[in-house]
């Protein structure tokens, strides 16, 4: 075990800038959610976050958590139990960015495979909306819903942006599907291996879901967005060989069905400060 390395990075390039005519107006956000019941609440950030792998400075208090057989909803014959694969996923917010952190338990951390999907590897998988009053009753993507693949190695975080099952793109295209680009711009990561696992933690700008026909997400408190995850482990860098998922509202529909999603509440910070 490599206990205590940490890597980390940061692929900031330069500011993508977004007229005002496509930024969500705050008010205009107040709408009945009808997802599923898994709701996660994603926090104010700090003022300054440093993309390290030290939780100190998040508020950890509602986890989306993957560990039960039940969420298991491809090649679940790989999956020998949550020391094999689980997690508490916790998220952040502030005006342009979502911070995402992960406790990852996996006895066989870090396996990727050159040249293959994205989601084939160890990696966490997002799905969600930039919009805050999409209709949560539909049953396939929007211009303004998305797949993200973040992949998680000791050398390699490439990610991948899913839009085969958008009609239309409106612009933003699939890029990464070969598992071997770094497609965010700004994406920032790290990693620290911990006993039995790891820790993860990511900054991803929303500039990259948005363009001049695409509105950007700004965050506000009580926001209301659709959202759910999945966890990828693979065990063996082998062609051919499995990998498991495990997915946070157990239903693999999520990649082409958004009314399955479970529901992402933006909230303020507690006290000033994260808990």
């Amino acid at each position: 075990m490599r206990s205590g390395r940490i890597w980390f990075s940061d692929l900031s390039k330069p500011a993508i800038f977004v007229a005002v005519s496509s930024v969500v107006l705050l008010g205009s956000w107040a709408v009945c959610f009808a997802y599923s019941d898994n709701i996660v609440e994603c926090w104010r950030s700090p003022e300054i976050v440093t993309v390290d792998a030290d939780l100190g400075e998040w508020n950890t208090s509602s986890p989306a958590v993957l560990s039960s057989e039940s969420q298991l909803v491809r090649d679940a014959n790989q999956w020998t139990g949550p020391e094999d694969l689980s997690a508490e996923v916790f998220l952040m917010w502030d005006t342009g960015n979502l911070y995402l952190a992960a406790v990852v338990h996996d006895d066989t951390p870090f396996m990727y495979r050159e040249g293959f999907p994205p989601d084939w590897a160890d990696a966490i998988v997002l799905h969600f909306s930039t919009d805050p009053g999409a209709d949560p009753n539909r049953s396939s993507y929007d211009s303004t819903d998305f797949r993200l693949t973040m992949i998680i190695d000791d050398y390699l975080f490439n990610t991948g942006l899913d839009r085969e099952m958008v009609a239309d793109k409106r612009g933003l295209e699939t890029r990464g599907e070969a598992g071997d680009e770094q497609i965010l711009d700004g994406y920032e990561y790290a990693v620290a291996e911990i006993d039995g696992g790891y820790v993860f933690e990511a900054k991803i700008p929303f500039s990259n879901f948005s363009n001049d026909q695409i509105p950007a997400l700004v965050p506000a408190d009580g926001m209301e967005i659709g959202f759910d995850l999945s966890a990828f482990d693979l065990d063996f860098p082998c062609p051919g060989v499995a990998t498991a998922r495990m997915a946070w509202t157990g239903s693999a529909d999520a990649d082409s069905n958004p009314s399955t999603w479970g529901r992402l509440i933006f909230r303020g910070q507690i006290g000033g400060a994260a808990q």
